[in-house]
């Protein structure tokens, strides 16, 4: 009887197994907030991007980061992420992560292969007092 629970599970759960989707770990790299602070200052050529929607971009960003909106078409935000060659390193990051894992998978079906995710996003990144900044005054440690 155990045999024939186990044949119904691996019978039902192998076109899942085959199903093609890619593995989330291919896809992007999390980091947390010092590391993505150390790739921030120490990789070379990396494009910094904040997917969130210009009304919190402006509230507070990471310092350097430009503003590409993940709530674009999908085909309008490729095209403005495409202005990057593909071998460049992507820093992306959101309020929380869910957006910038969603541009992470966007990116990667558009040919980008070094992505790296905030992981807990601008969140976990106030959690441990770094810079953002806003349109006028920096907001250092609160």
């Amino acid at each position: 009887m155990n045999y024939k629970l186990l044949h119904y599970i691996i019978f039902f759960s192998f076109p899942f197994l085959l199903s093609g989707q890619t593995d989330t770990s291919q896809i992007y790299t999390p980091a947390g907030p010092e590391d993505f602070l150390t790739l921030i200052r120490f990789q070379e050529n990396a494009v910094l991007i904040d997917v969130r929607l210009p009304f919190e971009y402006h509230k507070g960003h990471i310092k350097n980061s430009i503003n590409i909106p993940i709530k674009l078409s999908p085909k309008k935000f490729i095209r403005k992420v495409e202005q990057f060659p593909k071998d460049r390193v992507l820093l992306l990051y959101c309020e929380s992560d869910v957006r910038s894992i969603s541009a992470a998978r966007r990116l990667y079906d558009a040919g980008y292969r070094k992505i790296y995710v905030l992981e807990g996003g601008v969140m976990a990144w106030k959690r441990k007092f770094l810079p953002l900044y806003g349109e006028s005054v920096p907001k250092e440690k609160r």
